[in-house]
């Protein structure tokens, strides 16, 4: 056990029962049984110091109010101080640099202007690399609140015997959006510019660039592929429009080639004919047993378009006719590689489409996501709350299915559809559930831990 001592250090103190008049750019009246004074903004988080015992509270203050530069230590038995906090103080608000650190080891860095929080820095308390950052483009009393996060994956570049070179690899995701209260956190949205780099040597290569609208891709997107090519996708409402692929702005014709970050090993091939897909375009590869490096899946294309109609989103939703939409925009459980949302559920003449979007925010050196094919043993299931009736998913798209994946770098976002045939808007309560929905839990055998499956639960229809 630990016995907690902080050491302050301030260059000046405001005394109790008044913020001073040169510190305030807006006073606000506030009294208590023990304290009644003026406080600059009653938003705002003050911190303070009464009968030698630190203090903070929302738009209110006791004692002396912290002015100055600032560190806090945890002392431990043993006398060995562990850093807590670091940063300046303006009038008992965070102003400026605020370091802040978990055991003795950094955690974030948050830019604060007079307590308004300005940009926040996470890093890996071990490692001591960033993770991610945010910087908030509106104030704070603002719903939603403009951002921009970049997610950071940053590691040795390691030679033949396995020592570090002293240069890095990694990647870079960043995208603007926009942050809104969900229960006691927040959910991020993506909604603006998103930009996607890979690192190799100190190097940094611009893989991925479009736009975003409410986690909905819009617009042009670009992916540059090996030796100049470029895909160019249009999308509406995330919805794929065209797909394009160029080289020197001319349509290409011969087998595109995404690359490894190392840039030596191919990860998705493509066999193009005047610009669009035609042959067969392998992704997902793997090394297998005998250590060959193959695709676990295959599409033929023709002249653009997919033969195999589970990769043809655009011409299955052509055969339905679209009765209702039902808008979302719901947090769901998390699973492994990172959240789920639920978008919308699109109720047709035939069944129900759902949409999902799920974001890697857990692996920062990437994952691989998935999911179990329509009638297998694990697969997504809907299940209506009342009646206790289940309907098995019926078509997947956008998403890989088992025995495949689909790699997620860190904070990237991959949006998929199950089709339910015979789902209605009759039903009003349901549940969408990758297992068994009557039993959605796993338990890990090794730890006893107990997690629910993939999923969204006891969601009401509107």
């Amino acid at each position: 056990m630990k016995k907690h001592f902080y050491t302050i250090l301030f260059l000046q103190a405001i005394v109790m029962g008044t913020a001073y008049a040169q510190y305030q750019s807006k006073t606000v009246k506030v009294k208590t049984e023990e304290y009644e004074g003026t406080v600059e903004d009653p938003s705002k988080t003050y911190k303070w110091i009464k009968a030698g015992k630190l203090g903070e509270s929302k738009g209110s203050f006791q004692g002396e109010l912290i002015h100055g530069k600032v560190e806090l230590f945890t002392m431990g038995m043993g006398g060995e101080k562990e850093m807590v906090e670091k940063g300046t103080y303006f009038a008992g608000l965070k102003d400026g640099k605020i370091e802040e650190y978990t055991f003795g080891n950094l955690e974030n860095v948050e830019t604060y202007d007079k307590g308004e929080l300005k940009e926040i820095e996470f890093y890996h308390p071990e490692k001591k690399v960033i993770d991610h950052k945010i910087v908030y483009n509106s104030p704070s009393n603002t719903n939603p609140r403009k951002m921009k996060i970049t997610f950071y994956y940053v590691a040795d570049h390691l030679d033949a015997d396995k020592k570090p070179t002293g240069k890095k690899l990694g990647g870079r995701l960043e995208f603007e959006g926009y942050q809104i209260p969900n229960g006691s956190t927040y959910s991020n949205f993506y909604d603006g510019v998103y930009k996607k780099y890979t690192t190799w040597q100190d190097v940094e290569t611009l893989r991925q660039e479009g736009v975003y609208s409410k986690n909905r891709r819009t617009g042009e997107w670009k992916t540059y592929y090996d030796d100049g090519v470029v895909g160019n996708v249009q999308y509406d409402n995330d919805l794929v429009i065209s797909e394009k692929f160029s080289k020197g702005g001319q349509p290409f014709t011969g087998v595109v080639k995404e690359m490894s970050r190392s840039l030596k090993s191919e990860v998705a091939t493509f066999e193009v004919k005047n610009g669009v897909r035609d042959g067969k375009s392998s992704d997902v590869f793997r090394q297998n047993d005998k250590k060959e490096w193959l695709p676990t899946r295959i599409v033929e294309y023709s002249n653009g378009k997919a033969k195999d109609e589970n990769f043809d989103f655009a011409g299955f939703l052509k055969s339905q006719k679209i009765l209702k939409d039902a808008a979302y925009t719901q947090e769901c459980d998390s699973k492994g590689s990172g959240l789920l949302f639920l978008d919308k559920i699109q109720y047709t003449d035939k069944g129900a489409l759902v949409y999902f979007q799920t974001v890697n925010t857990t692996f920062v050196n990437g994952s691989a996501i998935s999911t179990a094919a329509p009638g297998a043993e694990g697969g997504f299931t809907a299940y209506d709350l009342n009646t206790k009736k289940t309907y098995k998913v019926t078509k997947i798209f956008n998403i890989a299915v088992k025995p495949a994946s689909q790699s997620s770098a860190y904070g990237e976002m991959a949006t998929f559809i199950l089709y339910f045939e015979g789902l209605t808007q009759t039903v009003k309560k349901i549940s969408f559930v990758e297992g068994d929905p009557e039993n959605p839990f796993v338990v890990d055998e090794k730890t006893g831990n107990t997690t629910y499956n993939w999923g969204c639960y006891e969601l009401i229809t509107k």
